[in-house]
């Protein structure tokens, strides 16, 4: 599919980073975009931008974490469309440090939104995309870091993002077996430039991750300025576009230190290093 002038896209996580990236680009297309996030303020912003563009943008102020929350969002999507062609399970968040010092609410906390948020969303909208009878896409996001093996100090990310990318893959195999035109995508960023180390933002002050040790702060200083010089969520979000309409699977950005990285790990699991 092409052609998405008047479709409709639904973006969790759309307040901000990729997930404002997406809906930017969905919306520039001609499509419907429905944009969720818990982030009033980057909601509000991206509503205010697009509606000044003339684009198609409704915002909803929704938490992946909760079913019945999503459910009601499902239910509404198609109660004002009747279909929904592309859906991006894209919310997310990062808790890194140590993984034996990271608090059952900081596990929790990666898991509800990275995974149960994925799950909320195929939950609610795959049923209803699989009896609209028109071509669908399910996109969910994982990371170049569910590919490739544990880094240090990035447990409670990773372990979410590699259980994204085999429930996407599950995912995938499951809707082959159905007759209705209804496909997953396993979208998984690198470098990008986004706020996903400065997730805390998005908790209570008395929730807030704090790292112990200066190897620690170190680390997340060092990984989220990277990050800034990475590429634009705008830009990126073309690219994920040209992989959907390529219908490709993995939607994995092109990098030669990626190739290396993961090739090295598939001989080391092989070799039993």
């Amino acid at each position: 599919m092409s052609d998405w002038q008047g479709k409709v896209c639904v973006v969790t996580g759309a307040g901000s980073g990729i997930g404002g990236g997406l809906a930017r680009h969905a919306a520039a297309l001609g499509m419907h975009v429905i944009g969720t996030d818990v982030d009033e303020a980057g909601l509000a912003e991206l509503g205010r931008e697009l509606g000044e563009r003339g684009r198609s943008i409704e915002t909803r102020t929704v938490d992946v974490r909760d079913e019945q929350a999503v459910e009601a969002l499902a239910t509404h999507v198609f109660a004002r469309h009747g279909r929904v062609h592309l859906l991006f399970n894209n919310a997310g968040v990062l808790v890194d440090g140590k993984s034996w010092e990271r608090s059952l609410r900081d596990w929790r906390w990666s898991f509800d939104v990275n995974v149960f948020g994925v799950i909320n969303g195929i939950r609610s909208f795959v049923p209803r995309m699989l009896a609209q009878g028109e071509a669908g896409r399910v996109v969910n996001t994982s990371s170049q870091g569910g590919l490739l093996g544990g880094g240090a100090f990035m447990g409670p990310y990773q372990a979410t993002k590699h259980a994204v990318a085999a429930l996407t893959e599950t995912l995938a195999a499951e809707l082959a077996l159905e007759t209705a035109p209804i496909s997953a995508s396993c979208l998984c960023p690198g470098e990008i430039a986004t706020r996903i180390f400065h997730s805390e933002r998005l908790r209570p002050e008395p929730e807030r991750n704090r790292l112990g040790s200066e190897s620690e702060r170190q680390f997340h200083d060092t990984v989220a300025g990277m990050l800034q010089g990475g590429l634009s969520p705008g830009d990126f979000a073309t690219g994920v576009f040209a992989a959907i309409d390529a219908r490709k699977f993995w939607i994995v950005p092109d990098s030669a230190f990626f190739r290396k990285t993961i090739e090295a790990r598939t001989r080391d699991i092989l070799d039993g290093a």
